[in-house]
């Protein structure tokens, strides 16, 4: 008779303590996967800015100037800035010129403002529509998680700070950030990364106003003799925030982001911050900010790229953005 061997197996403790070890390597990886995977994206991150950095430096070369902030259609300097990092066809796409007072007015760049989440077609792709690679942050949210888009930053008095065809809404007196409504806001392009306008309207802050502005024609040579390019900020990490529009020109409360045809954004909200984009709580659509763990990525006036912690002091924070303020900001 043949005599069967009990089979091996794992008792129900030793099964408990193979889970429990398991749970604790896994434990211990996430965090490790996630710390390299945000080190790529913050490298990433900051490979974009300066190469941001080397476009202006060879449109101020060709030009013998920097883009205006804005002009006088509010299109702002990435705009023309787009041929220098290999956009030409999305430049192209772009009317520079077109029917409107601004560039967003032309019904080829920014379909017709109607409420609904319907866009309208043709044009197969508007003027102001298309994701850039180069302007968006790995570690900020997708295009798609943005409800809609900053067009341009109106501050400050009307002709001299901002296009004197716009007029500021009765509850903003002062100006306003413009935000696209609907469905605008829904196929705008996206950017992480916008140009450096300094402390806050120009002609009410002179002495801290910085390289992007609207009408400013700044050249690299004379932000090298005053502040230095080195120390002073020319393009800055944001990525929006939560905004409760509450179904305000079709658009749903959410994260506003920004459009690549924004001018620029003032340095005066606030000191950088970092953080989740939508979360309710958090209001900071108006402030260069990002998802990094450690901080905001900018890129001075030199191509090189620096972090910025949100415990900056506010005036130190200032002087950064500024090109003339006699201030000079040295890092070690």
């Amino acid at each position: 008779m043949r005599l069967l061997r009990p089979r091996p197996a794992f008792t129900l403790i030793e099964l408990l303590v193979v889970i429990a070890i398991i749970a604790i390597l896994i434990g211990l990886l996430v965090p490790a996967v996630q710390k390299v995977r945000e080190a790529a994206a913050n490298a990433k991150c900051k490979n974009n800015l300066h190469q941001l950095g080397v476009a202006a430096s060879n449109y101020d070369s060709t030009k013998k100037a920097l883009p205006a902030g804005a002009d006088d259609l509010n299109t702002g300097a990435l705009v023309y800035l787009l041929p220098y990092f290999e956009q030409e066809a999305i430049y192209k796409n772009f009317v520079l010129k077109g029917v409107g007072p601004f560039y967003y007015s032309d019904t080829n760049n920014r379909p017709a403002s109607t409420g609904t989440a319907t866009i309208p077609r043709p044009p197969n792709q508007y003027g102001c529509e298309g994701e850039i690679q180069m302007l968006q942050c790995p570690s900020a949210a997708a295009p798609s998680e943005y409800v809609t888009v900053q067009l341009a930053v109106n501050y400050g008095k009307q002709g001299t700070d901002y296009p004197s065809a716009y007029t500021p809404p009765s509850t903003s007196p002062n100006g306003t950030h413009l935000a696209s409504s609907y469905p605008g806001g829904l196929m705008l392009g996206r950017t992480n990364y916008v140009p450096m306008g300094g402390y806050y309207a120009p002609s009410l802050y002179p002495d801290y106003v910085g390289m992007f502005t609207y009408r400013s024609r700044v050249k690299l040579v004379n932000v090298s003799t005053l502040d230095g390019t080195q120390n002073t900020i020319m393009f800055g990490e944001i990525c929006g925030g939560y905004n409760a529009w509450a179904g305000s020109g079709g658009i749903p409360s959410g994260t506003t982001g920004y459009h690549w045809g924004c001018g620029f954004n003032y340095s005066g909200f606030g000191t950088p911050t970092v953080g989740s984009m939508m979360d309710p709580a958090v209001s900071n659509w108006a402030y260069f900010g990002s998802m990094h763990s450690g901080g905001t990525n900018f890129c001075f006036g030199d191509g090189s790229v620096r972090t910025i912690t949100p415990n900056v002091n506010f005036s130190v924070w200032v002087y950064m953005t500024g090109y003339k303020d006699g201030v000079v900001v040295t890092f070690d």
